[in-house]
């Protein structure tokens, strides 16, 4: 029993380390009637990626992108925040 939840505990330590590790990516999405945003993590069904399709490291750097795409109504028909 002791092993079992060493075993656990090790494998949720290891698993919790790799996702810090791994690093956010931020997105700049737009979804199916037209709203724009910025998300973390890819594009969920019914959603599309906007400029870098690979995503930001920074939430910072897909906002920037956001806000060059903000008013042109061809892609975005608004902006949730």
């Amino acid at each position: 029993m002791k092993m079992l939840l060493a075993s656990a505990f090790a494998i949720a330590l290891f698993a919790g380390s790799t996702s810090a590790n791994a690093g956010a990516m931020y997105y700049v999405t737009v979804d199916t009637v037209g709203n724009c945003s910025v998300a973390e993590g890819p594009p969920s069904a019914g959603q599309k990626a906007l400029g870098n399709a690979d995503g930001y490291k920074t939430q910072d750097e897909a906002g920037a992108e956001l806000e060059k795409i903000r008013g042109d109504e061809s892609v975005c028909k608004g902006v949730v925040e």
